[in-house]
């Protein structure tokens, strides 16, 4: 009998260990996400981030961040999650399956309508990089002349600053909602399209399109100056991990430093990424956006990073007159940063 019972007492001994095993993987605080390896720290803080688009050079400060390791020497290990369209992000964010979104200035504002649901932990694109591209011809020489034409408009949140453009404008066109081609402009489909300077406008004249020939409105020197894309965390998460938060930031602003000192090398990590995505890479179009982004991300040095408060209470104003956003929220409140 004795063997019987030692037996039987390692069989409970060995279910207790494994329902204790199983139980401390899955408490309140669990973490566990499924994200690629190959873009993941090992150790530290966990940190799930949602890229805003799919593998190119306008991300490229992130994937020099990871590459470089910048990121495991703040003590974190960021997990790039699977891209979701920006309201999905938002929605994945306010659920707690995503610690940090990139999304655009403006979608980030609306979606704090009826009250403060996400807060900026540092803003990357310090400026309006959009265009709106027309063909010249005897009846298209003029922004006036957009009325009533056809637009090619992206079907994401960053068609609402050309939206909002437009409204102030008083334009009305017809919205042809596009994805993230030129196609459709290319073969006349449509009049005018909204292109990024550093993106879609180069893949033009790559078509053989050009400059001479096209009529191009740049949102930015037509004064509607409000950046793109930025960190993006809940208030709450903000408040529990302000130094991963920073941490966060300082990582990816030192992968963007690197990636401006180090072209060619960030290039080739950025066509290994797109190759890993089974997207195509053209070398020309990344060294392109690159040197574009830099621009974007680096007007100067002691801006990096930084939400302004005359850029976020020009976004606000613009939401509020043209698209009826209901609050007066305060820059602090949305940048809380701001308040240090």
């Amino acid at each position: 009998m004795k063997p019987l019972r030692l037996i039987l007492a390692a069989g409970i001994l060995i279910l207790c260990i494994v329902i204790l095993g199983s139980c401390k993987g899955h408490g309140s605080d669990s973490r566990e996400v499924s994200s690629d390896p190959s873009v993941s720290g090992e150790g530290g803080f966990p940190i799930r981030y949602c890229p805003k688009w799919q593998p190119q050079a306008q991300f490229a400060g992130f994937y020099m961040a990871l590459e470089k390791g910048f990121y495991t020497q703040y003590g974190l290990d960021v997990q790039v999650q699977k891209l979701l369209p920006s309201t999905e992000a938002i929605d994945s964010l306010l659920t707690g399956s995503l610690d940090i979104i990139h999304i655009d200035l403006l979608g980030a504002i609306l979606a704090n309508s009826e009250k403060t649901r996400l807060v900026n932990i540092g803003q990357i694109s310090q400026r309006n990089a959009m265009l709106l591209i027309a063909k010249k011809s005897p009846k298209m020489n003029s922004l006036a002349d957009f009325e009533g034409k056809k637009l090619g408009i992206w079907r994401s949140s960053s068609n609402l600053i050309t939206e909002a453009f437009l409204k102030e404008k008083d334009i009305s066109m017809q919205l042809v909602p596009i994805d993230w081609s030129i196609n459709l402009f290319l073969q006349g489909a449509v009049d005018v399209i909204n292109a990024m300077r550093y993106n879609e406008y180069h893949h033009m004249l790559q078509a053989g399109l050009k400059e001479e020939d096209l009529l191009i409105i740049d949102l930015h020197e037509m004064g509607c100056r409000i950046p793109d894309g930025g960190l993006y965390v809940r208030p709450e998460f903000y408040a529990e991990h302000p130094e991963q938060c920073k941490a966060f930031l300082q990582g990816t602003l030192d992968g963007w430093l690197y990636a401006f000192s180090h072209p060619e090398e960030t290039v080739d990590v950025v066509i290994a990424q797109m190759h890993k995505a089974k997207i195509r890479a053209n070398r020309a179009h990344q060294t392109w956006m690159l040197d574009g982004m830099k621009k974007n991300v680096m007007p100067s040095a002691a801006e990096m990073g930084i939400l302004k408060r005359e850029d976020y209470q020009r976004a606000l104003k613009l939401l509020q007159q043209e698209m009826d956003f209901p609050r007066d929220m305060s820059y602090e409140e949305f940048y809380p940063n701001g308040a240090k």
